[in-house]
């Protein structure tokens, strides 16, 4: 099972700070948190690969260090210098963040552990505070990093926040360093989020399968 410290040294590599290693901070750390900031980097990573470079930034200053929140958050909280990253594909403009919350279509707030949405939008809630509306989004996972067995009501959940999340989702999965077979199946239903279950620095395969799927599903988007 992979450790804290090797969710910390992918953290590095992945978030390829200009000013090198080291540059970027856990509110939290804690198992869980950093396992986000590892989907994140492969979030970052998928873009890289697709020939794209993204701007790491902070809600108000230069992201040094790159701060990585504690819990859920508003997209616009200034609290701390929280960071995010964006990038564009063919003229269309993005944002990747982690626990930020948004508003579902029945107007009911959710976090998402780890998203990509439009920058418009992002811009919109940051100039006039307010959480953003779910047809913002792109993408967004669940992130589970545990040392026991993964409970199946965390499917159960999980698949009701995305239903609430609209038609705009593209993609989206949830992302354990464990394995459960009942979740799998669960999961593997048509319209459902994607397993991505082993996923941690210690199994390369399964990073290739999640970052291609973000690629995947990037380019269909962007191409259109």
């Amino acid at each position: 099972m992979a450790t804290l410290a090797d969710l910390e040294n992918a953290i590095d590599v992945l978030l390829n700070h200009p000013l090198g290693a080291g540059q970027y901070q856990l509110v939290r750390r804690v198992e869980e948190k950093a396992y986000e900031a590892y989907i994140f980097g492969l979030c970052l990573r998928a873009v890289r690969e697709l020939g794209v470079v993204p701007i790491l930034r902070g809600i108000s200053a230069a992201p040094v260090p790159f701060i990585f929140r504690g819990g859920p958050g508003q997209i616009h909280s200034d609290r701390r210098n929280y960071g995010y990253a964006e990038f564009s594909i063919n003229g269309q403009d993005f944002e990747i963040h982690a626990g930020v919350e948004f508003k579902g279509s029945s107007g009911m707030t959710h976090e998402l552990d780890i998203c990509i949405m439009r920058q418009a939008a992002a811009d919109q809630c940051r100039e006039d505070p307010d959480d953003p509306p779910s047809s913002s989004l792109v993408a967004g996972w669940e992130c589970k990093f545990y040392d026991k067995r993964l409970d199946k009501v965390l499917g159960r959940a999980f698949l009701g926040l995305v239903a609430d999340m609209g038609n705009n989702l593209r993609i989206s999965g949830f992302c354990s360093n464990l394995e459960n077979a009942q979740l799998s199946r669960y999961f593997r239903l048509k319209g459902r989020p994607h397993p991505h279950f082993l996923l941690s620095p210690l199994d390369p395969s399964n990073e290739n399968i999640f970052v291609n799927q973000i690629k995947g599903a990037l380019k269909k988007l962007t191409e259109a």
